[in-house]
């Protein structure tokens, strides 16, 4: 138990400091398991399909033509996805690909419905969720409940969360913590985390809830599988939300927001000419590999947001 405190005493985990901290502490893996293969998946972000009036269904297409081309082992959205009515175009797409296909609630996902409502036209059976594919974990994350004024926490429907000030917005709820913890501790292999709103890197400093406590969860996790000599650590993290396109690494884990298929918004929604997605890969010679994609800005757009915001989705290449 003392060591796990100084462990923490040195990450310095105890508050939201730990957002903006750009040290990493290499946190010791046993190497990935020898039944691991080659995993690659395809990965969308932020849609928004509808949003401000506009279809994106030539968007949709445009990444499910680069799936079938590529057949990856399984696809994922990481939210802000689309709406339940108006949608027929995105889901027919979408179901091109008779391989796994898995969903991330994203906060404007419930922009006109409650989640239960948004689940079923995806068929998405739980807000969050985890599953193993070819020796990795994959965890899937719901951050979108809204603290009240009494500090309990309520789900996002029907844009609930719209007129509340940003420090009571994007947390995730007691029940899900404790699953996450349970989750990581059973885990067998590396862990890969997807979620909509960034617990690490984003810009809205104040939109990020209780992110604190998934980091916390995180760091105690990784030592734990140290201390046990186990390859089950969260490797990776995959976020969307804030239409950006970064990548940092804290305490040994990385994490990546992964920039809109369809536009910045600065001020204004600025949109690109071509949708922008990627395809991942995880090689268990112990590297991660992000195929992205690029674009230009559709119309006229002030310079500081083209250099800001570049319209891209970075290739990299990181150790897993």
């Amino acid at each position: 138990m003392q060591q796990r405190r100084n462990f923490l005493k040195q990450l310095g985990v105890a508050g939201a400091g730990l957002l903006v901290s750009t040290r990493s502490w290499s946190i010791p893996s046993s190497g990935l398991p020898k039944g691991a293969k080659k995993v690659r998946f395809g990965l969308i972000t932020d849609l928004h399909h509808l949003q401000f009036g506009k279809g994106e269904e030539p968007r949709m297409k445009a990444f499910m033509d680069a799936v079938m081309k590529v057949s990856p082992d399984f696809i994922i959205q990481c939210g802000d996805f689309c709406r339940p009515k108006g949608s027929d175009g995105i889901m027919a797409e979408w179901n091109r690909f008779k391989g796994p296909k898995y969903h991330v609630l994203g906060n404007h996902d419930m922009d006109v419905c409650d989640k239960t409502t948004i689940m079923q036209l995806w068929g998405m059976e739980k807000p969050y969720y985890s599953f193993d594919h070819d020796g990795y974990h994959f965890v899937i994350m719901d951050r979108n409940f809204l603290r009240k004024e009494d500090n309990t926490l309520e789900d996002y429907a029907s844009s609930n969360w719209g007129p509340l000030p940003a420090p009571k917005r994007s947390f995730t709820d007691r029940p899900q913590l404790d699953w996450l913890r349970q989750d990581l501790a059973a885990a067998k292999y590396p862990v890969i985390v997807f979620m909509h709103q960034p617990v690490f890197l984003s810009d809205y400093f104040q939109e990020i809830g209780n992110a604190d406590e998934i980091l916390t969860i995180f760091d105690e996790a990784n030592l734990a599988a140290a201390q046990a000599g186990k390859n089950s650590r969260v490797a990776a993290v995959f976020m969307g939300h804030d239409h950006d396109d970064r990548h940092g690494e804290r305490n040994g884990v990385h994490y990546f927001i992964i920039n809109s298929a369809s536009y910045v918004y600065s001020g204004g929604a600025y949109y690109y000419a071509d949708p922008l997605f990627a395809f991942i890969t995880l090689d268990p010679a112990g590297k991660l590999t992000i195929e992205g994609r690029s674009s230009r800005y559709r119309d006229a757009v002030p310079e500081r947001i083209k250099a800001r915001f570049p319209a891209k989705i970075s290739d990299r290449s990181v150790p897993l």
